[in-house]
């Protein structure tokens, strides 16, 4: 008889032990969040090392470095599911239980399940789903999406770099198309998700690292935007 697994969890594994775990369980999203950005790399994870006061995410598709001083916990979660197909993920957490990166299973529960049999520990309430917002609610106009949207019309090849409290990840490659959808503008590529909430971007500041997204306040989102060739640098030319 197989052993259900619950929902949610607690690991009983430090993070480096977890990290271990994550190139087992196949294609894998790779998730940062926060100030109105979501930016997620979506492929294989081939390694997962770890150093004294770093973890890094590493594959031809991965970037990811998570500082592990932040890290207070990792939760495993088997509750999402979408369109019938199960999408378990780790979070790993901060003291205030934020989550600072998550890594979901992309090809179904029977890797992670495998992953994770030997180290589940107490059992968790599982988290209420929250509704969605209109699926056809445009973006907020904004500085954010004005220029992903000058960079799709360029043509040109741009590096996404996104940070949040320890964890940052990069993609980079040319913006084929910017969808506006449930009030984000989205990238949306097999390899790459972009979810930039309209109103989140109010202007940039270039500095050496590329185009700083700053929120309304002027305080720096995490988002930064760097050309890669004249193209992109054309097309950001009036934005910072």
């Amino acid at each position: 008889m197989t052993e259900t697994l619950p929902q949610r969890f607690l690991l009983e594994a430090t993070p480096a032990e977890v990290a271990a775990l994550l190139p087992a369980i196949g294609r894998a999203m790779v998730g940062i969040s926060g100030g109105g950005t979501t930016h997620e790399r979506i492929g294989v994870i081939e390694a997962a090392p770890c150093t004294v006061a770093t973890l890094r995410i590493e594959g031809a598709l991965h970037d990811a470095e998570l500082a592990l001083s932040r890290v207070v916990r990792v939760i495993g979660d088997r509750s999402s599911t979408m369109r019938g197909k199960s999408y378990p993920r780790f979070e790993f957490k901060d003291a205030a239980d934020t989550t600072l990166l998550s890594v979901i299973a992309m090809d179904g529960p029977e890797l992670y399940d495998e992953a994770v049999r030997a180290h589940i520990g107490a059992e968790l309430e599982a988290l209420p789903r929250p509704d969605l917002p209109p699926t056809e609610q445009p973006p907020e106009a904004d500085a954010g999406n004005a220029a992903l949207e000058a960079l799709r019309d360029s043509g040109g090849q741009v590096e996404i770099r996104f940070g949040e409290a320890g964890a940052s990840q990069a993609w980079r490659g040319l913006i084929e198309e910017v969808k506006g959808v449930m009030g984000y503008a989205n990238i949306i590529r097999p390899d790459f998700h972009l979810h930039l909430r309209g109103g989140s971007v109010a202007g940039f500041r270039r500095e050496a690292a590329g185009l700083v997204a700053l929120d309304a306040a002027g305080a720096a989102t995490g988002l930064v935007l760097r050309p890669l060739d004249a193209a992109a640098e054309a097309a950001l030319a009036r934005f910072g």
